[in-house]
């Protein structure tokens, strides 16, 4: 296995790990408290809008270093999230999601700065992310066990602070000759904002749709753990198809399908085929943002977990009137292809030519 391959699993694993640790504070740790309702927006606020700030810092230590140094520098900030991340979990929601952003925008950027080849770091992308949704499911089911509270915190702190050493380990010469190759400058402000704007506004999009439009039919433990897997399931095949097809071909192609899928969500098997196809996007808005600024790959991340943020919102203060799920999320795909079709139009890339 090549070393890339292997940083990428530990990165994953811990992916999963954290935010299982992050669900498992906020809903067995905090949920009691009384200043719940605005432990959540103080969480989230600090999980992911801070990712911007976060990621300019990132940005501004790997400026001018070689990848060797950049990998350090996010391994750094990841290992950091770790800890800040278990200290959250005994002291402050506000702690707890602080070290989540770290994680995220450390493993993130190190996930880029680990490949190898253009033309793979959207298959990357979707590997590393896709973890998460399966991390937060988990850790919610397992904060509903109190007899196997220290067994779970003791196991996943073990597993954590194995795969921080590993990451560690993992630097090395092999990263100066092979992980260099895909980086470069990005366009000019005035030439990406377009296509940021695109990526942010589908990210929010997809923020909504997904805290908004619950399918009826998904009340038992059985069927959340198959909706998680079916979210994961669409971040990986995204980020898979989009480096074999085009980024183009796998946009309109999914979110044509979502739509559909989404208009039939009433039955539990075409729900499940609507959450898959229109969570193969966020692999897809990670990897052209990046595209767009090559050098400030934390600021890209950070963007779109803001927009992460502004989508919860709404649903969190109740400010739109509830619609019914097929409707909301049609909509939210159909939205969502006519942005990215209307600017990598204008882009010229309609070719699927951006997945390299």
């Amino acid at each position: 296995m090549r070393r890339g391959q292997a940083v990428l699993g530990v990165f994953s694993c811990m992916h999963f790990l954290v935010d299982a640790a992050c669900a498992f504070a906020m809903y067995g740790v905090f949920r009691e408290k009384d200043a719940w309702y605005w432990y959540l927006l103080l969480y989230n606020f600090c999980a992911f809008a801070l990712q911007m700030p976060l990621g300019v810092v990132l940005d501004g230590l790997c400026r001018g270093k070689g990848a060797e140094e950049k990998y350090r520098c996010s391994v750094g900030f990841a290992v950091f999230g770790v800890v800040l991340t278990f200290l959250g979990g005994f002291t402050h929601v506000t702690v707890l999601g602080l070290g989540n952003a770290l994680f995220h925008v450390g493993g993130g950027v190190g996930t880029i700065w680990t490949s190898e080849r253009e033309d793979r770091v959207c298959t990357r992308l979707g590997v590393f992310v896709a973890p998460g949704a399966l991390g937060l499911f988990l850790g919610k089911m397992w904060s509903q066990s109190v007899f196997e509270v220290g067994i779970v915190l003791a196991g996943a702190l073990v597993l954590l602070g194995l795969g921080g050493v590993l990451l560690w380990l993992g630097r090395g010469k092999y990263l100066e000759e092979h992980g260099s190759g895909i980086c470069g400058k990005g366009r000019p402000v005035y030439g990406r904002s377009m296509m940021a704007v695109c990526c942010f506004l589908v990210v929010l999009l997809r923020s909504y749709v997904g805290m908004s439009a619950a399918f009826p039919w998904n009340k038992t433990v059985l069927t959340g753990a198959v909706c998680a897997a079916a979210v994961a399931g669409g971040k990986a095949a995204g980020g898979f198809f989009a480096d074999r097809i085009g980024i183009s071909r796998t946009a309109v192609i999914s979110l044509i399908l979502a739509e559909g899928m989404y208009g039939l969500g009433g039955f539990w098997g075409t729900g499940l085929l609507a959450l898959l196809f229109f969570n193969m996007t966020m692999p897809l808005t990670l990897y052209l943002m990046w595209k767009e600024m090559r050098e400030q790959p934390g600021l890209a991340f950070g963007t779109l977990t803001f927009a992460l943020f502004l989508g919860f919102l709404p649903v969190y203060f109740q400010t739109v009137p509830p619609m019914d799920p097929r409707l909301t999320g049609s909509l939210g795909s159909l939205l969502s292809l006519l942005l990215f079709a209307g600017v990598m139009r204008r882009k010229g890339e309609s070719d699927g030519s951006v997945s390299g």
